[in-house]
């Protein structure tokens, strides 16, 4: 039999002499991949897209070189509004076959559409703003927001069920009701809107002070196209709490300030102990014609100055890495993840609080795996249009911030690559050997292993050369 994942012959037993896969575990984890495909590609069929979601990511997870399964959870996310899930997967897809592969027509068809890709950036982001403006009370800014995302992308399903959401909150129960239908429209069984619209049903019933007896009973919402008129969104009476939340951010706002003052100040009074110290040490050291007493009262005072200056410094790096979170997590906030990323690899939170930690650990979670995967994706793309040097820039920040990524051996391959174009063998023998040794699994690896060969062989081409030309030499 052949090996499922590369090709070679295997004679005796399972495993592949060749790349050292258990051929049948590999089969078994191929066919379930195959399965939970053709279950997501019946869900989708039916608009059942997020249940086809949740399958094509078990088929990817079983084998992540199914591109037919990625090109369809590549499809499923774009239906759903959520395009950077969807070029994520069309990317990978694409890098992992690239002959008459469709995901190449879906990158090079939003690829040309600029602006229509910066809307849905910007949809993103607005509906990032409005979960902001939500956690801090504003329900009226977050409604514009929301409204901004909807304008900008008609299909973003997660902004609709936020904007049902509100609107229960504001009992505008017609508008919530056109939230619902358009989400069902896009997604048939989504959890979210089917709750929403059980609910909107028994607020329905209960307006009406009649008992649902049975779904006959309940009122039926119904599909339209049209949208009702937007409310006008007022602001609630102002409440005992929103008064303290007030005070609590004119708190936040004045340590914020205290802070910044502190990374001013602080450096400058630290110079001028440094300069006070140096200046005791010299009298210190040149104590030729003082007594002892005035001595000890020398290097008490140096003692105490040294220690002063040291807190000072502690407090001053301290203060530094909290402005460094700061700005990392307004960086995240308006979606620059890249950036975020290279504050956040700074930060030693070692002196932090047990909720700066928690801070971080989320930025971590979110705005890393992000980064990776916008400067892989940049990287690809410039080393596909040989724009070497920016390639390889992007694909070391992306291995910077990579964890557990699907591309990573994708990124060591690139890299690979580009050290061979420059003529840097080692190198470009570190990477591959890296695929082979770590990611026996990889799409890459028989060509990595390719790759190594011919340079191991012109390696050992140049070592035969350069010794019989040492030999003739010597002769």
């Amino acid at each position: 039999m052949k090996c499922p994942n590369c090709g070679y012959p295997i004679q005796n037993g399972m495993i592949c002499p060749n790349c050292g896969v258990d051929a049948f575990i590999f089969k078994k984890t191929r066919n379930a991949s195959i399965r939970f495909y053709n279950k997501g590609l019946e869900q989708a069929k039916v608009r059942d897209l997020t249940g086809a979601e949740k399958s094509l990511e078990q088929s990817v997870l079983f084998d992540k070189n199914n591109y037919i399964a990625r090109n369809l959870l590549g499809l499923v996310y774009h239906e759903k509004g959520q395009i950077a899930d969807a070029l994520k997967h069309w990317i990978v897809s694409a890098s992992i076959h690239q002959d008459n592969n469709p995901a190449s027509y879906y990158i090079e068809t939003l690829r040309k559409d600029g602006r229509k890709m910066e809307k849905k950036n910007d949809a993103v982001r607005f509906y990032n703003q409005a979960i902001s403006y939500l956690q801090q009370g504003s329900d009226d800014l977050a409604l514009i927001q929301l409204k901004r995302a909807l304008d900008y992308n008609k299909n973003f399903v997660e902004a609709c069920n936020l904007m049902t959401l509100c609107c229960l909150q504001e009992k505008n129960f017609d508008r919530a009701s056109y939230f619902i239908q358009k989400v069902l429209k896009i997604d048939q069984y989504n959890p979210k809107a089917l709750k929403y619209a059980q609910e909107l049903n028994i607020v329905a019933n209960k307006k009406q002070k009649r008992p649902v007896k049975n779904n006959a009973d309940m009122p039926s919402v119904k599909r339209t196209d049209a949208a009702p008129p937007a409310p006008t969104y007022r602001r609630q009476p102002r409440s005992q709490n929103g008064f303290k939340n007030e005070i609590i951010a004119f708190l936040v706002g004045g340590v914020s300030v205290a802070i910044v003052l502190l990374s001013l100040v602080m450096p400058a009074m630290s110079e001028t102990k440094d300069r006070t110290i140096d200046e005791l040490r010299s009298k210190v050291s040149a104590a030729g014609n003082i007594t002892s007493e005035e001595l000890t009262e020398l290097r008490q005072k140096l003692k105490t100055l040294e220690e002063e200056n040291d807190k000072y410094k502690q407090e001053a790096a301290k203060q530094q890495n909290v402005t460094l979170l700061q700005e990392a997590s307004t960086l995240a906030e308006n979606g620059n993840s890249v950036e975020a990323a290279s504050k956040i690899v700074l930060i030693d939170s070692s002196d932090f609080s047990e909720e700066q930690k928690a801070t971080l650990d989320t930025l971590k979670l979110s705005v890393l795996p992000q980064a990776a995967s916008t400067l892989y994706t940049q990287g690809r793309g410039e080393f596909l249009n040989k724009n070497y040097d920016i390639a390889k820039e992007s694909l070391e920040g992306c291995l910077k911030y990579a964890s557990s990524e699907d591309f990573i051996d994708d990124a060591f391959y690139y890299l690979g690559q580009i050290a061979q174009e420059k003529n840097d063998t080692a190198t470009a023998q570190e990477y591959y050997q890296r695929i082979l040794n770590e990611y026996p699994n990889s799409n890459q690896f028989a060509n990595a292993q390719n790759a190594l060969e011919q340079l191991n062989n012109i390696t050992t081409t140049e070592n035969t050369q350069q010794n019989t030309t040492t030999d003739t030499t010597t002769n």
